[in-house]
């Protein structure tokens, strides 16, 4: 009986790395096929271990088809499932190697949403990966995605000032990250400089953010925007050389 269930893990163990080889080299439904083998093999060998290291391998390959296919939630679901097994059963490497796969799947569903205007259901899913890749030691993955959190709660925002309270601590993030937050910094100072406006507050402040945002959208090059901010600075300017009582200057 011994040498019976020695064959089984031998046996198990072969099929084992050629799904890992097949793994490795993306040929997913492949290593489905070889883990499936080598988690029976194993389990009818004793090695109840080894079988659940296969197991969560599976998943791993069934996480990686569904990404392919852009299955973003099915894939988050499968790594998930996959991380547990690993982190029961002490594969720590394996069970960081889930995480963070997990944590960029949830980046590319928050992507998808944010595109189709799901502004919140985004940011918690940014928010998430950040914790994710904080647990495998990602820092500036996790201040990255903590950063678009930010983003995507400035998007659903309708006042001024709450878009520019978010996107000032996006640009925190994004510079945690070590990240290139110009853009953002430019839109924070114009959402503030305009929440100013609307209440008619300090207007020398707004003009002043408002030549900030201008120089920093010229930096970025983006046309558009710095056309607006320049537009909208001239109004502002004139307005306060004809009624400067009326904006408290």
């Amino acid at each position: 009986m011994v040498l019976f269930k020695g064959s089984k893990v031998k046996k198990g163990q072969e099929e084992f790395d050629q799904g890992m080889a097949y793994y490795e080299t993306q040929r997913y439904d492949e290593a489905v096929e070889k883990f499936k083998r080598s988690a029976k093999l194993f389990n009818d060998g004793d090695e109840k271990k080894l079988s659940k290291r296969a197991e969560a391998f599976k998943l791993c390959a069934y996480g990686y088809t569904d990404m392919i296919q852009m299955n973003f939630l099915e894939a988050i679901r499968s790594f998930g499932k996959a991380n547990v097994i690993f982190s029961t059963e002490g594969f720590l490497d394996e069970a960081k190697h889930a995480r963070t796969v997990q944590a960029q799947t949830q980046g590319e569903l928050a992507k998808s949403k944010a595109q189709n205007g799901d502004f919140i259901e985004s940011a918690r899913l940014y928010e998430s990966a950040g914790a994710l890749y904080s647990t495998t030691g990602l820092e500036m993955e996790a201040a990255k995605a903590r950063a678009r959190s930010f983003v995507q709660r400035a998007a659903a925002m309708e006042s001024d000032f709450d878009k520019a309270y978010y996107l000032e601590r996006a640009v925190e993030e994004f510079k945690k990250g070590r990240e290139d937050a110009t853009r953002y910094e430019a839109l924070a100072l114009y959402s503030k400089a305009k929440s100013l406006i609307s209440a008619r507050e300090n207007m020398k402040e707004a003009i002043d953010l408002l030549v900030q945002a201008h120089e920093k959208y010229v930096k970025v090059g983006s046309t558009s925007q710095t056309e607006k901010v320049k537009l909208l600075l001239e109004d502002l300017t004139e307005q306060v050389k004809i009624r400067p009582s009326e904006f408290g200057v």
